[in-house]
Formats: structure tokens, C-alpha cells, sequence
């Protein structure tokens, strides 16, 4: 839940005025919310599906094995998206609205399980068979669409309890392992990270925050505490239990090639910091910036960061210096989250190579509260001018989240009036708003808004139906506009600054659903993007990105879906692709989450050497003369060692590879077979050679100082025609 504190006043009116506002393109960053959502953001629902459950200890959590499977019979809510208080049988939403969910869902697993549901919706489960060959289970489970009876009264169909029963993986072990539950239209093994549909949404907005996507609320555990990276969210762990993994959020920026604002947890220590930036340096894609801040609401009592943050400015050696500087303990707070961005930013200079200075690639932010919270701001600033030096060496801007609710209307307001009032608290902001961009133009940085929107929250039921009406009216599209139009971006907005001091605007958040505790997203339904009529808000931040409608069109023609490709020989990717409003500026080629290549003449295509076996997905990305994308789906391709088909047996020569990740050389041990005639070949992952060296002895270097930062694969060459094959990360 969502907690905000406000300062709004006000007259009431409501400005209105034409629609077509002039976009700034650019300028306009979205929240995600946290995975798990109403976005649906992943074809495999087992990544946010709830923890598993015991059947034989009900209300604990099931054993699990070191790579977190269930040990014993378990069950497991897969996605849960009823109306808020549904389960009251008194949604909050007068609509009940509910994202349609139904279709045929690809269940799979290792091992054996009796399968029930425990649903609001008549779940049927067809087809299950199982592989002895394999151990593995499949079945399909089919939800289906409408609400049945209760429909009228709780809404579509939308939660799915499965039950796993006498279970059994192997002679002598319960449980089940490697479940996969691959929403409907998507096949039972792709390899598709992110839904296509959600790559295409995020097409509007030039930055994407990440702060409900890594759960960075309320996670840490008090006040010594620290976070070490190895405790992160590990991407290949059974659930996303702590959020996405860093690995996701890097995959989800080199898709869209959007910047990323990120947020350290409170918590991290320093290592945590230096391995996030190696991580993010070696993988994500160079033109990509990176927002940096601490946390998240820092100020807010109603977080536990908060608290941390108190206690280490009282109580930390590190932080004796911020004791000294001040005797007020607010100001004390804020300074500390000043110093630890400050700390965070020089972190990621230091490894990226790039420094803050510049005002590029790597953007510190200090984010606090309009509002009561001016003075922090000032204060602040003239410390780390005081204490660093100017400001713009060390952070890139201040962040506020001047957000605009309906806090004055009365209890039993109409749906137009609680526009009129959040209009009215929009306007209230302008002098808060602009004071921070003086400040902030005083000392040659921007001011950017970490979060902000219509904000109708707070846990009161009172006149919920009409609050959560306002949202979906066209109206609101309007107030939308002009908040960010006349109360960010415009010259009254700026006061004394030059217009373009209140800079990147991000909206909180992409897609969500309506309740009492916050009508957030900009539209409840990716589905409603094809018909903006019933997403307001969204549309709205089109008009102002100016990057809607008329995307193009793309399709993958070469090689066809589970197509068998051959190791280490060339394969032509090949796509076709149109705008009907402008040009296509260029087609970017993935595989996996990797930028494989980019044409931009057609016929569009690249050349791929596959390295590493197995299944990988190949997707394509059409780029019109206005910067507007559009995704295909994944096409799943199965790398083979030979041209039959048949894998081969693996060779018995292996071989160890040393530091990881390397630095400017690489050392490898080999062992179990003889040496002769075999070769290390080193290639870049569109299967490029870029080093061979033939191998003499059972311990050698190979120099690779002339290679990049980033990902590589290392190829044994065997004698006998057969390969082995490790990745190998190159970091500096």
C-alpha cells in the first residue's frame, strides 16, 4: 500500500482548455509497479506466484530445497487480481472490474502431482501426461472467462489456487521442481522473458522507474543491518520473492532502450553498490542513463527506510561527520541521504568510467518532499556545496513528487467535482514547484519529479465509488495535461528559472488496479491501449509524450518459430517492416535480452552465429523517424550441435575458467582428456570470432585486454568436431 503525505490548498476551479498541448517528448518517465500487477508482465506466472503453501502444516510455508522447489505437498495462489475487498464481497470498485485472464495456461513441472484448484473460477485441467524419460509433467489448465454467477456482484473471474497432492519427484522425495505456468498465447516453451504487450506499452515514456519493481519498501531489516549482494533477488531462483532481480531490470532497459531510474536499497553496503554498477556496466546497453537514487521516500515516517536511515545518522562512525554538521536531526536525515547518493554516484563514475560531472550517463538524485520539506532542499545544497564542492559535480538533480488529490472535496462530491478539486490541488503545487526549481537552477542542476499524478489513496472508503469513477472519466484526461503541461513545464512553473529547469516527469505508475488505497495506474488494462477511450490517463501522457498512435509494423520472417539451428554456422534473422504515418528508422534484432544487431535499410536483417545449445528466443523491434516502437513475439529457436538433431554425448575434455568475472587476462585449467589438436576460441555473443589460440598445456592465460566490457562465450574445439562451450564476463 501506498502511503503519501500532501500539503494542498487552493480555490476551486477547473482550467479548461485545448487538448492538444504541445509534447515534450522526452520528458515524460513512468513508474512500474511492482511485478505480479495488473501489467501481467511475464508469460511464466510462476515468477510472482505467492509463496508455497503446506498442505499437511495449513497457514506455514512448505520445505523447500536449496534452490527454493517445494520438498512436500504444497499449494500455490498463482495470480490473485479480484477487486480489492472482493473477498468481502464488497469491492471497493463499482465497476468490478478485472483484467481478463482466461484462456489455456501450459502447466509444467519435474516429477509427479494429483492436481485441484482452488479458484473463484470452475478450473479444468486437460491433457495431463507424463514423461518417465524426462520426469516431467504437462498439462493444460484452462480458466475461464466471465464470473459465473457471482459476476454481478464480485466481478470477473480472477484468482487461481492450485493444489499439488502426492507429489513426487523422484523414489523417496516429494515435492515437484521447475514448474512453469505459461500464460495463454504464448507456447509451452518459450523462452520469452518480458509479454510482448507490455515491451509495447512502455513505448511512450523516455525513463522507467524501478523502485515498487525491486519492492524497495519496508525490505530491509533494521538499523545494523546489512545487505550483501549475493542476498539479492537471484534470477534464477524459482520465485522473484524480493522483486525483480537486477538482471530482469537490465534485460527489460536493453528491450526498450529506455533510461532506468534506479533505487539502492537502504540498506546495501558498498560492495552491494560496486557490484550493481560492474553488473550494469558490463551488460546494459552504453546509451542508456542511469538515475541514481537512495531508496525511496526517505522522508516518509511511514516506511521503515525511514528509520534506518535515523538510526545510522545517530548512531553510525561512517555518519559522524553528518552529526557534526548540524544539531537538527531532520536536516541530518536528509544530509545522509544526500551523502550516501553522492557515495553511490561516485561508485558507478569510478567503474563506468563516466563522471558526474559530465551530467550523462550517471545521474545522482537527491529526492525529497515539497511541501512542509522546502527548507531541506536549500539546506542540503549548501552543504554539498560546502562539503564537495558545486552541486553539479556531484548530483544531477533534485526530485519532488508533487503529486494532486482530492483532499478538499466534500464526502459526498460527484465524480466531475473530485476532478475539479484535484485540479484545483494541481494548481496548489505551482509554488512549492517552482521554489525547488530555483533552488535548483540556483545551483546549475534539474529539478525532476521521482513520482507524481492524480492521487486519490489513502485507505478511507469514503465516497470510493465516485473516486474511483474520476479516474475513468475523460476529464481526467484533461487534468492530466495541465498539471504537467502549465504546473511543471511551463514558465510559471519554473518561476525565476529558465523554462526546462523542471525537467523529467515520472508518472506513478504505468498500469494498476482502483481501490481505496490509490487509483495509480495510468490504465488499468494493457488491453486498453488499443482503444484509449477507457484509459484516460494514459492517454493523456500520450498527448504530452506525443508518442502514440501510428506505430509500426514489424514481423519476423527468418528463421520460423522452433526452427533448429546448427552451432557455430551462419543463420540469417531476417524481418519486414512498415510505419503508415512516417518511416522506419531501424530494426534491432535480440536474442534473448541481447542486442544482436541493428539494420536499418531494407530488407532488414543480421547474421547470427549461435554458440551456446538449447532453446533460445530471437525477437525483433521496428523503430519509427519519431522514436515509437513496436515488438513481435518471440520466435523459439533450438540451438543443436549437429544438423540431425540428435544432441551428442559431452566430451569428456573440461575446463575451468579464472577470475569471474576476468580483467585484462584469463586463466584456464583443463582437465579429464588429452590435449592435442584442440583450440580456445573466444566469441562475441552474435557468435563473432575475436581470439583463438591453440591449447599446449593443462594450465595457460589468454590476454584479453583488448576486449570490451561484457559478456562472452568461450568455445573449446575439440579435436573430434565436438565443442564445449562457457560464458565469460569481461569486467574492469
Amino acid at each position: 500500500m501506498r502511503v503519501k503525505q500532501h500539503f494542498l490548498t487552493g480555490a476551486f476551479f477547473l482550467l479548461s482548455f485545448f487538448l492538444c498541448a504541445q509534447p515534450f517528448p522526452g520528458k515524460i518517465g513512468v513508474n512500474l509497479e511492482g511485478i505480479g500487477g495488473t501489467a501481467l508482465a511475464f508469460p511464466n506466472v510462476i515468477f510472482t506466484a505467492s509463496a508455497w503453501q503446506s498442505i499437511a502444516n495449513s497457514g506455514a510455508n512448505a520445505t523447500q530445497d536449496a534452490q527454493g522447489w517445494p520438498t512436500e505437498d504444497f499449494r500455490v495462489v498463482f495470480f490473485d487480481h479480484r477487486p480489492t475487498n472482493a473477498w468481502n464481497n464488497v469491492p471497493d470498485d463499482p465497476q468490478k472490474y478485472v483484467v481478463d485472464q482466461s484462456g489455456t495456461y501450459s502447466l509444467s513441472f519435474k516429477g509427479q502431482a494429483t492436481l485441484t484448484s482452488w479458484s473463484d473460477a470452475p478450473i479444468m485441467f486437460q491433457n495431463q501426461a507424463y514423461n518417465a524419460l524426462l520426469n516431467s509433467t504437462t498439462v493444460d489448465l484452462v480458466f475461464p472467462p466471465g464470473g459465473g454467477a457471482n459476476a454481478t456482484l464480485l466481478g470477473n473471474y480472477g484468482f487461481l489456487m492450485v493444489n499439488f497432492t502426492q507429489t513426487n519427484y523422484s523414489t523417496g522425495i516429494k515435492g515437484v521442481k521447475e514448474i512453469r505456468l505459461i500464460r495463454p498465447g504464448y507456447q509451452h516453451n518459450t523462452p520469452q522473458l518480458f509479454r510482448t504487450s507490455y515491451l509495447n506499452s512502455l513505448s511512450p515514456f523516455s525513463t522507467l522507474r524501478f523502485m515498487d519493481y525491486v519492492r524497495t519498501n519496508d525490505i530491509d531489516a533494521g538499523y545494523p543491518n546489512k545487505q550483501l549482494w549475493t542476498n539479492r533477488q537471484q534470477p534464477n531462483a524459482a520465485r522473484f520473492t524480493k522483486g525483480a532481480p537486477w538482471e530482469t531490470i537490465i534485460a527489460l532497459a536493453n528491450y526498450t532502450g529506455k533510461d532506468i531510474w534506479i533505487n539502492i536499497p537502504i540498506d546495501a553496503d558498498s560492495m552491494y553498490v560496486v557490484e550493481l554498477a560492474k553488473l550494469m556496466n558490463t551488460s546494459l546497453r552504453q546509451e542508456i542513463a542511469i538515475y541514481i537514487e537512495y531508496s525511496n521516500e526517505v522522508w516518509n515516517g511511514s516506511f521503515t527506510q525511514f528509520k534506518y536511515n535515523d538510526n545510522a545518522v545517530i548512531q553510525s562512525a561512517e555518519d559522524a561527520d553528518i552529526r557534526a554538521s548540524t544539531p537538527w536531526d531532520d536536516r541530518r536525515r536528509a544530509r545522509r541521504v544526500a551523502k550516501q547518493v553522492i557515495k553511490f554516484g561516485k561508485i558507478f563514475e569510478n567503474i563506468m568510467g563516466v563522471t558526474v560531472a559530465s551530467r550523462t550517463k550517471i545521474r545522482p538524485v537527491f529526492a525529497w518532499q515539497i511541501g512542509g520539506y522546502l527548507t531541506w532542499y536549500d539546506d542540503v545544497l549548501n552543504w554539498i556545496n560546502t562539503t564537495y564542492g558545486a552541486p553539479k559535480n556531484f548530483i544531477y538533480g533534485l526530485a519532488s513528487a508533487p503529486y494532486f488529490g482530492e483532499a478538499n472535496a466534500s464526502s459526498t462530491a460527484t465524480p466531475l467535482q473530485l476532478i475539479a478539486a484535484m485540479t484545483v490541488s494541481s494548481d496548489s503545487n505551482v509554488t512549492s514547484v517552482k521554489t525547488v526549481a530555483q533552488y535548483a537552477y540556483q545551483w546549475q542542476i534539474k529539478h525532476l519529479q521521482y513520482e507524481g499524478g492524480p492521487d486519490n489513496g489513502g485507505g478511507s472508503t469514503t465516497n470510493i465509488g465516485n473516486r474511483i469513477t474520476a479516474n475513468r472519466l475523460p476529464e481526467m484526461k484533461t487534468a492530466v495535461i495541465h498539471n504537467y503541461k502549465d504546473n511543471w513545464f511551463s514558465a510559471s512553473a519554473n518561476g525565476t528559472a529558465p523554462i526546462g529547469t523542471n525537467d523529467l516527469a515520472n508518472y506513478f505508475v504505468m498500469s494498476g488496479n482502483v481501490s481505496r488505497y490509490g487509483c495509480w495506474g495510468a490504465t488499468e488494462d494493457l488491453n486498453y491501449l488499443q482503444n484509449l477511450s477507457n484509459a484516460p490517463k494514459y492517454d493523456a501522457l500520450c498527448v504530452l509524450t506525443g508518442m502514440c498512435g501510428n506505430t509500426p509494423a514489424v514481423a519476423l520472417t527468418a528463421p520460423a518459430n522452433n526452427t533448429k539451428v546448427v552451432a557455430n554456422s551462419s543463420v540469417t534473422i531476417s524481418a519486414t517492416a512498415t510505419d503508415v504515418d512516417g518511416t522506419v528508422k531501424k530494426v534491432e534484432f535480440f536474442i534473448g535480452s541481447t542486442l544482436m544487431g541493428v539494420d536499418s535499410i531494407a530488407p532488414y536483417s543480421i547474421t547470427w552465429i549461435p554458440v551456446k545449445l538449447g532453446i533460445v528466443g530471437i525477437l525483433v523491434k521496428a523503430i519509427d523517424n519519431s522514436g515509437k516502437f513496436t515488438f513481435t513475439n518471440a520466435n523459439a529457436i533450438e540451438v543443436i550441435s549437429n544438423a540431425s538433431g540428435v544432441m551428442e554425448e559431452e566430451p569428456k575434455m573440461s575446463f575451468s575458467v579464472y577470475p569471474v568475472p576476468a580483467n585484462n587476462s584469463l586463466s584456464i585449467s583443463f582437465s579429464n582428456g588429452r590435449l592435442p589438436n584442440s583450440k580456445i576460441e573466444i566469441r562475441d555473443l552474435s557468435g563473432k570470432l575475436l581470439l583463438l589460440q591453440s591449447v599446449t598445456t593443462h594450465e595457460m592465460k589468454l590476454d584479453v585486454s583488448d576486449l570490451s566490457n561484457g559478456m562472452y562465450f568461450m568455445v573449446m574445439a575439440l579435436e573430434n568436431g565436438k565443442t564445449i562451450t562457457k560464458e565469460v564476463m569481461i569486467s574492469r
